[in-house]
Formats: C-alpha cells, sequence, structure tokens
C-alpha cells in the first residue's frame, strides 16, 4: 500500500514536470504599495502560455503591442476606475499584460474578468485572433485607500494666497513701476490741466504752421517748373502773389487777400506789437518788394518779367520764386509774429 501511494506521487510530480505552462501560477505584480484615490497604479500580469496572441502579423519569440484603452468592459467601469494605458508583452512562452489605471473609489478597485483574445482583436481591429485560446484575465482586486484616513483631516483647508509663478516677480515688479508712472503722470495733468491746454495748443499751432510752410514751399516749386512752358508774365505773376498771399492769410490769422501792397506795412507793424525787429524788417521788406514787382507786371501794359540773358544768367522768374522760398523760411524762423486771438 506504502508503494503504491509512492508510485502516484511520483506520477503527479512527473505530469507536473511535463506540463508547467499548464498548471504554473500566474503572478501579478502592482506599484505603489499603498494606493489612494486618483493616484497613478501599475499593474504587471504575467501569466504562461504557448499561444500566440499577438497575432500571426508579429509571431517572433519577442513582440509587443498597445492596447486600446475603450475597451467595452473598460468604459463601463469608468466611475470606477480608468485604464489610461494598456500593452501586452511577449517572451517566448511568457506574457506581460501592463495596465495603468487610476482608481476613483476607495475600497477594493475590482477590474472585471475579460478575454484576452477578444480585447486583442478589439485593438487590432479584427474580427478575433486566430489560432488564440479564449483566455480569461482575472486580476485579483487592489485596495484603494482614502486620503482622509490617511492624514486625518476633515474639513477643508483655510484660504491661502496666490501663488506666483517662478519667473514672474520681476514682470509684476516692472508693471508695478510702469502703473505708478502713468498714475502720476495723469494726476500732474489734473493738477495742472491749464498749463497743459496751453502746451497742447501751442504744439498744434507751431504744427499748423510748419505745414503751412510745406505746402506753400510744395506750390512754389511746382509753379517754377510749369511756368516756363505754358504761363505768361502775368499769369506767373498772379498766381505766385496767391501763393504768398494764402500763406499769410494762415500764417497769421488775417486776411490777406484783398491787402494791398501798401497798406501791408501798417498790418505788420501790427502784429508786431508796435515795433519791428531787424529780422522782421527785412522780412516785411522782401515781401513788399516782391508784391511790388508782381503788381508791376500784372497790371502794367507793358509789364514783362527779364530773361536769363537779361538777369545774370537767371530767368526773373526762377529768381523770385527763389525770394519767395527764402521768405518762406525767414518767417518759420522768426517766433515774435503771433496769430492774432479774437
Amino acid at each position: 500500500m506504502k508503494r503504491f501511494s509512492v508510485l502516484i506521487l511520483s506520477l503527479f510530480l512527473f505530469s507536473l514536470a511535463l506540463s508547467p505552462s499548464l498548471f504554473a501560477e500566474n503572478l501579478q505584480i502592482v506599484m505603489p504599495r499603498l494606493i489612494y484615490i486618483g493616484d497613478r497604479v501599475e499593474i504587471r500580469y504575467i501569466f504562461h502560455s504557448e499561444a500566440n496572441f499577438i497575432g500571426e502579423r508579429d509571431s517572433s519569440p519577442a513582440a509587443q503591442i498597445s492596447l486600446r484603452t475603450d475597451y467595452s468592459l473598460f468604459s463601463a467601469q469608468k466611475d470606477d476606475f480608468t485604464i489610461t494605458q494598456a500593452s501586452l508583452e511577449k517572451h517566448g512562452n511568457e506574457y506581460t499584460l501592463n495596465l495603468t489605471v487610476i482608481p476613483w473609489k476607495t475600497g477594493f478597485c475590482q477590474i472585471p474578468p475579460f478575454s484576452l483574445a477578444s480585447l486583442v482583436a478589439f485593438s487590432q481591429n479584427e474580427q478575433r485572433v486566430k489560432n488564440a485560446p479564449a483566455l480569461v484575465i482575472n486580476i485579483s482586486p487592489i485596495e484603494v485607500k482614502s486620503l482622509v484616513q490617511k492624514t486625518g483631516k476633515t474639513s477643508f483647508l483655510p484660504q491661502a494666497n496666490p501663488l506666483v509663478l517662478p519667473g514672474t516677480t520681476a514682470l509684476l515688479v516692472l508693471f508695478a513701476i510702469f502703473a505708478i508712472i502713468i498714475f502720476s503722470f495723469l494726476l500732474y495733468i489734473l493738477l495742472h490741466l491749464p498749463k497743459v491746454v496751453r502746451l497742447i495748443e501751442n504744439f498744434s499751432y507751431l504744427y499748423s504752421l510748419k505745414k503751412n510752410s510745406r505746402k506753400t514751399i510744395k506750390k512754389i516749386t511746382a509753379l517754377q517748373k510749369e511756368s516756363s512752358a505754358s504761363l505768361s508774365d502775368k499769369d506767373f505773376s498772379e498766381k505766385l502773389q496767391h501763393i504768398i498771399r494764402d500763406f499769410l492769410n494762415k500764417r497769421f490769422g488775417r486776411d490777406f487777400s484783398s491787402v494791398t501792397t501798401r497798406a501791408l506795412y501798417p498790418i505788420f507793424i501790427e502784429l508786431g506789437g508796435g515795433e519791428l525787429g531787424e529780422h522782421q524788417e527785412n522780412a516785411v521788406e522782401k515781401v513788399i518788394s516782391i508784391f511790388s514787382r508782381l503788381d508791376f507786371v500784372r497790371f502794367s501794359e507793358n509789364g514783362i518779367l527779364l530773361s536769363a540773358s537779361e538777369n545774370d544768367g537767371k530767368s526773373e522768374r526762377d529768381s523770385l520764386c527763389e525770394i519767395a522760398l527764402h521768405l518762406i523760411e525767414e518767417f518759420d524762423d522768426d517766433s515774435d509774429f503771433e496769430e492774432e486771438k479774437t
């Protein structure tokens, strides 16, 4: 009887040695050891099988495939856990199923048993994996602990000041300095509003004078270019005199369009405050001189302008245009004449 028992035991051990893959125990590794809600949990499920779960497209001894995480069985448990990554590795007859799980409830997180061949076929967009047995993966539950039990805190933390991102302190300081400068500038404007208004008015007035001078210079230059071919002396004289009168209108805010040449001097005396300086006197004399010459050409029956041969190699038209241009520059350089205020 004792020999028979020994024989039975020997046959049983021999059968285990012949088919280790059939009876080998599956291995499950979970990391980390302590798991809390929202933690990233790595599960490695190791088992042996002679079947090719990778599929016919890759029958090498070592291979790896990615598995889809939107498998219907996984999606149905989204309130309990979420599987973010999944893969299957093969090394000979040894397989490793890798799962990355995030639990959402305390207690024991249980992934329902599922067919590995079905998951692989779903991941590879196939109906089924050929020649693969219907192996069911049964993962042991993992315990998920509570943060409340760990920390012992059952109330909300007190309100904290907002954290400043690294590298933004210097930017905030610059922004504060810029804001202080702007505020100081606005405060100065409010406290010195009449002075600021006068400053703006003076700037606007000077800008209008410069603009008037630039336009007048362009008009005189254009007249100088076109006069020799298309205009008579009388037409040229009338246009040049009209350009200068228009300049004086805008420069002094007075109507010079109908002022005779004889009446120009008293008006400039009035604009100069009763007397004229040396520079002003020269400018006024040039205005009267050029107007007198233009009046003679316009209204005299035999009035003509001298040609280049009669005027030392330069036509009188060019000479009058150059005098008018210098006249504009002299008025711009003189700040004693002011626009009449009404």
